[in-house]
């Protein structure tokens, strides 16, 4: 027998819960709980692959640099050449970057999105059409404005869309897929080795538009964030895409009230406090400088930890060993891709596991130990090639290994964590000047060092590596005393974390009106009942 009853908003918020763990209390939170997170997870992987392109791209010039047909159609670009073909998708970055916060903000997060999936696509049909050195360069520099507002919109995207015990693990999955790209990339490059035309490097160029033409094709199907609807002051929407997602269609669900009620409350005060309403307000509270110098640290140690020497240099390191057959090359760097992707997906999925702090402690002291060692035998070989003309393959077969172990090491944090790590120390109005911040670093650091890896690789030889030793010793330090503990923390636990116990008491104190039904402005649905 169904009996149809009438429930009021006040009445239903008067029996709510007040905190987020309560609400969630004695339920099943995990991947495939309902219906509803099933369904969004599915949605949010349309912004996840975005983090394919960047991994692609790196992989797919590191493998170009190994095909004969590559090189002889550009005129066997140098090391200043090679700097250039790299740094230049990281200029375009830049150039849209200053475009990317308003526009996230004032057209949302969906369009953001799919603008830079289509300005990529732009780019990648030129790349895959290159005449010449000239439009290949302009190509890659679209690519990288189109990227910009891309990888800007998908991981705001994300953390707000996801149902909240799953922000964490799904926003470093999505970091993750860097290696998916850098898969498809590298053994593309393997397979096409052989093809005896410029087909050999433009099938490869073509397929970086994988991620854009699929986001395109299923636009439809990517769900607005809640946090921006709610900021637009259309309420009701967000309540719907949060009941449908997260309460499983379940409008009487307490997580339903509770989630609303942080995110109107945590933006009023946001606004009434004028916090995050331009890039000043990183300089104008405690907190707020604390954020910035995170994710400055964050945005260059990402970079300059020495992995760029292996995604956009591994050609180099391998002929300093002795492995110069372009068959060899490729293999290597196809099945160094399969390697990260299995080690950073599997560290994004115990990221709730551990302690922030300690998997980037963990991760930075491994990758040091690792780049010592790797000096040591890359001093070795290359002092034996001077010595007697080759080197022992016992000792190339080792630096091998150490590159091996030391992606791995990175992948325990720098891999899965820097975004998830970056968008949780944020409040609303400042999460998408941060992450534009955070992107600046980042572009930044790869230009950088895409002119200087591969210059002082050959003039210095493994002397380079040395630079590495004493910068990882630095990160080190740095990540000790300046990175703060976010696991396990609610919004008003990471607001006592960052600005201190008034902010964690002021958002504490307004989420606690769902409790007297006050201040709600959220309309219930007439539903029968069982």
């Amino acid at each position: 027998m169904v009996l149809t009853t009438t429930r009021s908003a006040q009445q239903i918020a008067m029996s709510a819960p007040v905190t987020m763990d309560q609400a969630l209390q004695g339920r099943n939170t995990g991947w495939f709980a309902d219906r509803g997170i099933i369904t969004v997870n599915l949605i949010l992987v349309l912004s996840q692959i975005s983090s394919y392109a960047t991994g692609y791209d790196g992989s797919m010039m590191n493998g170009l640099q190994s095909l004969d047909e590559w090189k002889e159609f550009f005129h066997q670009p140098g090391a200043s050449t090679l700097a250039l073909l790299n740094a230049i998708q990281n200029v375009g970055q830049l150039a849209a970057l200053p475009f990317c916060a308003y526009a996230c903000d004032h057209f949302g997060r969906k369009k953001t999105l799919v603008f830079g999936a289509w300005i990529m696509l732009l780019g990648v049909g030129l790349q895959g059409g290159a005449q010449n050195n000239g439009m290949f360069i302009a190509a890659r520099g679209i690519i990288g404005f189109g990227l910009g507002f891309n990888i800007t919109a998908a991981p705001i995207l994300i953390m707000e869309l996801a149902f909240p015990t799953q922000k964490a693990p799904m926003v470093s999955i999505y970091n993750s897929l860097w290696n998916m790209g850098a898969i498809v990339a590298a053994w593309t490059t393997y397979g096409t080795f052989r093809i005896a035309n410029t087909w050999a490097w433009r099938i490869p160029s073509i397929l970086q538009a994988l991620s854009s033409f699929v986001q395109i094709l299923c636009m439809w199907w990517i769900v607005e964030s809640p946090r921006w609807l709610v900021s637009k002051d259309r309420c009701d929407e967000a309540q719907a895409i949060i009941t449908r997602y997260h309460a499983n269609s379940n409008p009487y669900d307490p997580i339903v009230l509770v989630e609303l009620e942080e995110i109107k409350e945590a933006i009023r005060i946001e606004k009434e406090s004028a916090s995050g309403g331009s890039y000043k307000a990183f300089f104008q509270t405690r907190g707020n400088k604390l954020r910035f110098f995170i994710i400055l640290a964050v945005g260059f140690f990402s970079q300059w930890s020495g992995g760029g020497l292996i995604s956009y240099y591994l050609t180099l390191i391998l002929d300093s060993i002795g492995i110069k057959d372009q068959e060899t090359q490729t293999l290597i760097n196809g099945i160094l891709t399969i390697w990260n992707l299995v080690t950073a997906l599997g560290f994004s999925l115990v990221v709730n596991k551990f302690k922030r702090r300690t998997m980037f402690l963990t991760s930075t002291a491994g990758m040091l130990v690792c780049y010592i060692i790797w000096t040591a035998l890359e001093s070795t070989f290359e002092k034996q090639v001077d010595a007697t003309g080759t080197g022992s393959p016992a000792v190339g077969r080792a630096v091998l290994a150490m590159i091996f172990i030391y992606n791995a090491v990175f992948n325990i944090a720098w891999a899965p964590l820097q975004v998830t790590y970056v968008v949780e120390i944020l409040p609303y109005q400042m999460r998408a000047r941060g992450l534009v911040l955070y992107n600046l670093f980042v572009a930044c650091a790869l230009i950088f060092n895409q002119y200087a890896n591969p210059i002082a690789l050959t003039a210095i030889k493994w002397k380079y590596y040395i630079v590495y030793d004493v910068w990882l010793l630095v990160e080190l330090v740095v990540v000790y005393f300046l990175f703060v503990e976010t696991s396990g923390s609610s919004l008003e636990e990471m607001a006592a974390i960052i600005d201190g116990e008034e902010a964690r008491d002021g958002i504490i104190e307004a989420v606690a009106k769902v409790a007297d039904g006050k201040e709600r402005g959220v309309v219930v649905s007439e539903q029968p009942v069982a």
